[in-house]
């Protein structure tokens, strides 16, 4: 119990955060939460917490106000780090410290004020203190100013504490069960169903009960727990089964209810549990899982403009739901829009009659209950999360008829033979086609749909873009970056629709950069967005490899290709799997029936140079294919076959005269023509070949077809000389470099400033018009060039002229530059003559 004078100034402080607009269960009194942070997972309470959105978590906590009692200063702030709030409001008797809660280091005092001041301290603070504005703070899908008390690597602390103890405490949870199963009989794959069910619902009482949730949620006797789970959990559904062995249920439920403190957790963490611990590398090939981030589903219900449908009408449906982020997203935006007239069983009436979603794996839906009883706590049952196949169920056409707002992240899968005879009136080979097709049918006001890249390009979506341009009026496509999903390297765009499609003739193309992702070594979770380019909608259907760079196809469209130049083929395959026999097939020194070649990409090559060699096995009895015929001897060009990024630089090119063979991890081209390896190199190593074939979206294999198409230059004599002394003063350099015979620094310099050179005269011969060969060059910013040098850009960010490469890195444009003009100009000595001219200029 508090004194008097400590509970009238938490009155003073309640008083202030409900002007503030902190109402209702936003302001938690005597909260308790779990110290991630430490090794013994402790369990601590902080006398006033303040959140910026129901439910409480970390992730929304604003405030925390805490009373120094013995304790004070940063170790004090420190103790409560782990409550998620950016500020603590510290109270040392008549005095209030200010303390900007840090990730790491000491905590930074903002300032101090006396008590009887407070109202001014608020006052002062009132924007910047909002609920809004701090929730929009710490939402990453926005692009709130960072503010004097936020430090963006908190959440992702504590984010990366929390998933990892939770995956520990499931794994170790599972083990448990499963021992413990074992002493009496046999544990069997098909039994890990029933088990994830099990954990599930426990963890569902666990949160009950450590939110307060009426009831008696932490009973020794699990079955009554269960019971009372699944009575409001599952009041109008089929109960699937858990696993029905008394001693496990024991086991499992005395862990988790004695391990873990779940009031302060939030959704993404449950989420990221059922997505990185119990969802089986079979479960997801099964059914295309490949889990939606949160800050792209926050993205998107954040950029369609639900504001633009009525209130009563927002009814949001999300196909093939998962474990439903954009419905728990959907919530959030909608919870925000409603506004704090509505009370809570009202609210949570609205929820359900709004939000619908469909999934066929029963895991997944329950995991998807347990997340929107989270984000709609206290209120746990009543969701319409229907089970049925999406491309069979009537329910898919019963809610899409429903909804004005159709959110999705679908399978990227092909249909496979037996689905393909099983489903009856496919129009297309892949799924997201096939949906996108049929949601298309009862088109909804809104769309906000996660794609394949190829919906860009591929001529097989072209009747779907089109479709797209008649029926609305905005189209905003994103591309994702690298590693958006953890467990899938399908490279992806978004598409969000809205608008009449009478309303406007352009679409907006962009993509999204500087993607981290949600772990403690990148820190926070965050992106930008670049719109590269807006379209004339009656081009989008006649899409082809890139709009920004269909320019570079059409200019180049006369040249020869690399196909006409040379003969392309992949390395050797090998007919017995490579991992299990690598000994039998590759050897750091010579042997018998073994060759010099080259194994893998990394470490092995470098632009126009092999660096390390190995032997490979060249029996033709292992091989696949007749790569034993092909002419290893002869001088080629080696290149890779798996890109080197998504986006940036794709190929490098290495030249070898020593006849290596290849494994298929490369490409070899053996010109048929006289023209010099070191030409057909700066070609493949420079810009344009790479964004060509960036803008084709191969995905992850550099296909043989791409390259040939790759166009090649028509060069005179004087430019492949140039061309091929530069290359070989670039190979010698590197060399000097690798030997250790040079300085080092120097001759990164010197390497640096011939690849310059060598892509200048590739351009050069290109002849690209200045704003063409600009667009070109723009898109390598921020992407490392393949090879040892430090080459992330071509022009500074603020050099706005469109001018050719080749006059921009040349002596005489560097002499005509304003500082070595000014150092030409001759000094003219002071006199007094000079001194009665400048007065009588005056």
């Amino acid at each position: 119990m508090f004194p008097a004078d400590q509970l009238n100034a938490l009155e003073q402080f309640r008083r202030e955060f409900r002007g503030l607009g902190y109402v209702g269960g936003l302001i938690q009194e005597d909260y308790s939460f779990a110290d991630v942070l430490s090794q013994k997972y402790d369990v601590k309470r902080i006398p006033l917490a303040v959140f910026a959105q129901d439910p409480p978590s970390y992730r929304t906590a604003a405030f925390g106000v805490a009373i120094a009692n013995g304790r004070s200063g940063p170790d004090f702030v420190e103790h409560h780090r782990c409550l998620g709030a950016p500020q603590l409001l510290e109270l040392n008797e008549n005095q209030v410290f200010r303390w900007k809660v840090t990730a790491t280091g000491s905590p930074a005092l903002l300032e101090k004020v006396e008590l009887n001041r407070l109202s001014d301290l608020f006052s002062q603070n009132r924007n910047d203190w909002s609920p809004q504005q701090v929730l929009r703070a710490k939402t990453v899908s926005t692009y709130a100013a960072q503010l004097d008390f936020l430090d963006l690597n908190l959440i992702p602390l504590l984010d990366f504490e929390v998933r990892s103890k939770l995956d520990s405490l499931l794994s170790e949870t599972v083990n448990l069960a499963v021992t413990t199963f074992e002493k009496k009989s046999k544990f069997t794959s098909d039994q890990y169903p029933p088990l994830f069910r099990l954990i599930f619902r426990l963890i569902a009482s666990k949160v009950l009960a450590d939110r307060n949730f009426i009831g008696d949620w932490t009973s020794d006797c699990p079955e009554s727990v269960i019971q009372a789970v699944e009575d409001i959990y599952f009041k109008d559904d089929e109960r699937e089964p858990v696993l029905n062995d008394r001693a496990t249920q024991s086991a499992v439920w005395e862990r988790i209810r004695n391990t873990f403190h779940f009031e302060n957790l939030s959704v993404d963490s449950l989420a990221y549990v059922y997505e990185n611990t119990l969802v089986t590398p079979n479960t997801r090939r099964l059914f295309g899982i490949h889990s939606t981030p949160t800050q792209i589903a926050e993205y998107i219900v954040r950029q369609l403009p639900f504001e633009s449908v009525p209130a009563s009408e927002r009814r949001v449906f999300e196909p093939f739901s998962g474990h439903s982020v954009f419905l728990v997203a959907a919530m959030q935006r909608l919870r925000e829009l409603l506004g704090t007239d509505c009370d809570l069983q009202q609210r949570h009436d609205y929820f359900v009659e709004l939000l619908s979603g469909l999934e066929l794996d029963d895991f997944a839906r329950e995991v998807a209950r347990l997340c929107l009883m989270l984000a709609d706590y206290p209120n746990p049952d009543g969701w319409r999360l229907y089970r049925g196949d999406a491309w069979v169920s009537p329910r898919f056409g019963l809610e899409l008829g429903k909804a004005n707002i159709v959110l999705c992240n679908p399978p990227f899968e092909s249909f496979t033979a037996d689905e393909r005879a099983r489903y009856k009136d496919l129009s297309f080979v892949f799924k997201p086609a096939e949906l996108l097709k049929r949601v298309l049918q009862i088109p909804p006001s809104l769309l906000g749909i996660v794609l394949p890249r190829v919906f860009l390009w591929g001529r097989g979506y072209k009747d779907l873009r089109l479709r797209l341009t008649e029926l609305y009026g905005s189209l905003e496509l994103l591309e994702l970056p690298d590693r958006v999903f953890q467990h899938s390297e399908a490279e992806s765009v978004l598409l969000l629709c809205s608008g009449d499609g009478e309303q406007t003739t352009r679409v907006t193309v962009g993509r999204i950069d500087q993607w981290r992702p949600d772990d403690f070594d990148a820190m926070r979770p965050s992106y930008q967005i670049k719109y590269d380019i807006g379209r004339r909608k009656r081009d989008f259907a006649e899409f082809r490899p890139s709009w920004e760079l269909q320019g570079v196809w059409e200019h180049t469209s006369q040249l020869a290709r690399l196909g006409d130049l040379s003969a392309i083929h992949r390395g050797v395959e090998y007919n017995i799997p490579f991992a299990a026999n690598v000994d039998t097939l590759v050897a750091d020194s010579p042997r018998d029936q073994f060759a010099a070649g080259l194994h893998t990409v990394r470490g092995a090559v470098e632009p126009f140079m092999v660096v390390e060699k190995v032997f490979l096995n060249i029996s033709s009895e292992l091989m696949r294919t007749n790569a034993h015929k092909l002419p290893w001897s002869d001088s080629k060009l080696v290149i890779n076959a798996s890109r080197r990024s998504r986006r940036g630089w794709k190929i490098s090119a290495s030249i070898d005269r020593s006849g290596l063979w290849c494994y298929q991890n490369f490409h070899a081209v053996w010109p048929l023509r006289s023209t010099a390896l070191e030409v057909l190199a700066a070609v493949l190593n420079g810009p344009v070949a790479n964004v060509l074939l960036a803008s084709r979206g191969t995905g992850r294999h550099v296909q043989v077809r791409s390259l040939k198409d790759i166009p090649v230059p028509e060069f005179d004599q004087q430019q492949e000389e140039a061309i091929v002394g530069l290359v070989q003063d670039y190979v010698n350099t590197r060399l000097r470099w690798l030997a250790d015979d040079t300085d080092v620094e120097w001759a990164e310099r010197r390497c640096s400033w011939l690849l310059s050179a060598i892509d200048a005269e590739v351009l050069k011969a290109y002849d690209l018009p200045p704003v063409l060969e600009r667009l070109v060059l723009d898109y390598f910013d921020g992407h490392s060039r393949p090879g040892p040098v430090d080459f992330t850009e071509y022009f500074p960010a603020d050099f706005r002229p469109h001018i050719p490469w080749h006059t921009y890195i040349s002596a005489r444009f560097r002499e005509a530059g304003a500082n070595e003009t000014l150092r030409r100009l001759p000094v003219v000595p002071r006199s007094a003559e000079i001194d009665r001219v400048l007065e009588y200029l005056k």
